[in-house]
């Protein structure tokens, strides 16, 4: 199979980045021919009119590849959201209008525009779905709300991304070299910092837990809009001697905080479809304190693999960090049961499945 995939630009953060590239090695391992263009950009503080022009050369890029190409199938990572569907309308309606079929992976969605009012956004969204062969979403929430809103069964297809299962080792100098305390659990928040991913509601959590004199360092992975918000919160609580912040850290080096650390926690209530954070910790072998949220309610189970929490609710975090620092047998259990689970998600099984699901896309 000939296959134009559109890609997030190198240097980009988010899932699309860190699944995808073994996902295409796969592919080409397995003998289909893949090439990849751009389709999403690390830059992405731009003002309007650069935006609106970065979006027309990336449609005329595509149209003139695949009009070039011969290509069978065009796979796309995007997100049914209101901005994507705007990039997304433009460039699918400039392709060619016969030949190759059109494949939308979405890398999260949000279900309310499937009841929006707004007529733009509901032209917008029915137009997309209605030129795509295959539509693939990353939980069963996200197909239950596509087939409810009239998109036709035989279009919708339940997906997983690829998780890379094969992580280094645990260091024993790792807290020496981060300047971290010996002697306490390392709680660990990483991500993408926006509100709905929920760091809030853990700083508010560590704040009960020294309360309760309970020991802990929180590392905080990453960035965004959310992080000064939190910094201030953390100096109000007083709780710098508690929180580390390090900072964006590339992918590629992120494996040693979860190998590393106690006890992943990531109370989000955004509408991602598969939180890459969550089954990272899996093929660590960490225990996680999640919310029941789209792909994680799908493939975890509690207490084998996590422990729920609601959204917004930090003491019921506390209360569940406390229960888990306080069991060798749960965190043992989730160390076997979750490196197991990552075990399905290897890139060999997944781009099985996804052949299977080209091959009736493209039907």
């Amino acid at each position: 199979m000939r296959i134009l995939v559109g890609m997030p630009e190198k240097g980009s953060q988010g899932g699309p980045a860190a699944c995808e590239p073994p996902f295409i090695d796969e592919l080409r391992r397995l003998g289909n021919e893949v090439e990849e263009e751009v389709y999403a950009y690390a830059e992405t503080q731009l003002g309007l009119i650069r935006r609106i022009l970065r979006v027309i050369q990336t449609a005329r890029r595509f149209r003139q590849r695949i009009r070039t190409g011969k290509f069978d199938l065009l796979h796309i990572n995007t997100s049914f959201d209101s901005r994507a569907l705007l990039r997304d309308f433009v460039i699918i309606s400039s392709l060619p209008a016969a030949g190759t079929k059109i494949f939308l992976k979405f890398h999260g969605s949000d279900g309310r525009l499937l009841e929006t009012n707004n007529s733009v956004l509901r032209y917008l969204g029915r137009y997309l779905l209605k030129q795509a062969q295959g539509i693939g979403v990353l939980s069963s929430e996200e197909r239950d709300n596509f087939l409810n809103s009239g998109v036709p069964e035989k279009k919708i297809f339940l997906i997983k991304n690829v998780v890379q299962n094969k992580l280094e080792a645990p260091d024993p100098q790792f807290r020496a070299k981060m300047n971290l305390p010996e002697d306490v659990p390392l709680l660990l928040f990483i991500g993408r910092f926006i509100e709905t991913k929920g760091l809030m509601d853990v700083i508010s959590a560590c704040k009960l837990l020294r309360e309760c004199n309970q020991p802990f360092m929180l590392l905080c992975v990453g960035d965004g809009p959310a992080r000064e918000g939190a910094e201030v919160e953390v100096d109000r609580l007083g709780l710098e001697s508690n929180v580390r912040f390090f900072g964006y850290v590339p992918e590629e080096q992120t494996a040693a905080f979860y190998v590393n650390s106690t006890i992943l926690l990531f109370p989000t209530y955004h509408y991602e479809g598969f939180p890459m954070v969550i089954f990272n910790a899996t093929a660590a072998g960490l225990p996680i304190i999640t919310t029941r949220i789209r792909a994680a309610a799908d493939y975890l189970k509690e207490p084998n693999n996590c422990l729920w929490v609601e959204p917004r609710r930090p003491d019921l975090l506390a209360d569940r960090i406390i229960e888990v620092l306080g069991s060798a047998e749960v965190r043992a259990t989730a160390n076997s049961s979750n490196k197991q689970l990552s075990s399905h998600f290897s890139a060999e099984i997944v781009t099985e499945e996804y052949l299977k699901v080209y091959e009736r896309a493209s039907g």
